[in-house]
């Protein structure tokens, strides 16, 4: 979910089922999903339901975005400008903390220095971690 802009909540829970359909996947221990500041929306509100859904464990930075608000945009053109006009038409209450990010059960940050060396720390210190 790490740099995802949201979209299309309903696209998380179709991967959620698929994932929940693997019997190759240790559920007992858990998934691990990375998020950053830059999860927001529905990947956001994905990401609270797969550590509901899928016992996952929550890696990186708290997300961009509150997993309680609106979503699921829609669209409309104004008759005379002819502008387009974006709005979320649902109401999603995810999470019991209102007003606040998503937390990770695991805090990394991306290193600086790694990053220009196209290191992923987050991903490099998961893997070494667990």
């Amino acid at each position: 979910m790490r740099e995802n802009g949201g979209g299309d909540l309903y696209v998380g829970t179709v991967l959620a089922y698929a994932l929940n359909l693997a019997d190759s996947i240790d559920w007992k221990h858990g998934v691990f999903e990375l998020t950053s500041n830059k999860t927001f929306s529905a990947a956001t509100s994905s990401a609270a339901l797969f550590k509901q859904l899928l016992n996952a464990k929550i890696v990186g930075q708290p997300t961009g975005s509150n997993p309680n608000g609106y979503q699921d945009m829609d669209s409309f053109t104004l008759p005379h400008s002819n502008l387009a006009i974006t709005y979320s038409k649902r109401l999603f209450r995810l999470s019991d903390q209102v007003n606040r990010a998503l937390q990770p059960d695991v805090l990394l940050h991306q290193k600086r220095d790694d990053l220009y060396e196209g290191i992923d720390t987050v991903l490099k210190e998961l893997i070494q971690s667990w």
